[in-house]
């Protein structure tokens, strides 16, 4: 039996299809992936993906969990936490990451950690997106305005989270 190397040098002109060192199969002007679960192709680089990048562009040094605690939330969200909700911290040398755990908060939807220089800046901006969220899909939902399955789905869980705040 041949192998792709046969009668090609080390290096030599052998096209990426052939090469043996590629882990799928390259099948020239077709557009899918194999294996299927893949689906490359529906990946879009037009998605808000700067902390994908920033943090597989730097060096982390660490990562570790901590909790979003109602101290964590700042002054003027009109919402604050009545539950803990379980993080991961990433830190990334010059920035820190926040990002609430599916497994406490299983949100619907494309959900990046929040950036911020320290750990408690990092938690506090998480606390006023997840008070922003809950506002939205508030708003949405007194207007008359049908939400979709999973943004009614967060609404549940967001609410099941915050409360509004006491004066």
């Amino acid at each position: 039996m041949a192998t792709p190397h046969e009668g090609n040098p080390p290096g030599g002109d052998r096209t990426l299809a052939t090469d043996v060192s590629l882990p799928v199969s390259v099948i020239p002007n077709a557009n899918s992936a194999l294996p299927e679960e893949w689906g490359w192709q529906r990946t879009s680089t037009s998605q808000p993906n700067a902390a994908t990048f920033h943090i597989s562009h730097s060096d982390v040094t660490r990562a570790f969990t901590d909790v979003l605690t109602a101290a964590d939330c700042p002054p003027e969200t009109p919402f604050v936490l009545k539950r803990d909700i379980p993080l991961v911290i990433i830190d990334s040398l010059d920035k820190y990451w926040a990002g609430e755990s599916k497994a406490a908060l299983p949100l619907n939807g494309l959900r990046v950690p929040v950036e911020g220089d320290t750990i408690a800046e990092a938690k506090s901006k998480l606390a006023a997106d997840l008070a922003a969220q809950l506002r939205l899909l508030l708003m949405l939902s007194t207007t008359g305005t049908t939400l979709a399955p999973a943004l009614q789905e967060n609404f549940l869980m967001l609410n099941d989270f915050l409360a509004p705040r006491r004066p």
